[in-house]
């Protein structure tokens, strides 16, 4: 009984410094996307400041609108385009259900 018990003991030795390594090997490998992952996480944010306070917006959009009429018409044509893409990438990734009733 001895003997397995310090079989299981080395073991799990073993496998305590394997995972070790795994961690610390993730650990490495996701420093590098720390940076990125803030970026992500501060745009959805503002994102997030957006939707729950559209009055920012509109204000942040009458300013630019007033001191440079004609960066504000590029920012409108440019919101545009971006949601016509935006709209059409999401209805090829997930289509609108069918209208046919089922049966």
């Amino acid at each position: 009984m001895s003997a397995r018990l310090h079989q299981l003991l080395e073991r799990q030795q073993r496998l305590i410094a394997k995972s070790e390594a795994q961690r610390a090997s993730i650990a490495a490998d996701m420093r590098v996307w720390q940076k990125p992952f803030t970026w992500i996480d501060r745009g959805l944010g503002v994102i997030g400041l957006i939707q729950n306070n559209r009055v920012l917006l509109y204000a942040a959009f009458a300013l630019l609108a007033s001191y440079k009429p004609a960066g504000a018409r590029k920012l409108v044509v440019f919101a545009v385009s971006a949601l016509k893409i935006a709209h059409h990438v999401r209805d090829l990734i997930s289509p609108k259900p069918s209208s046919k009733p089922k049966g």
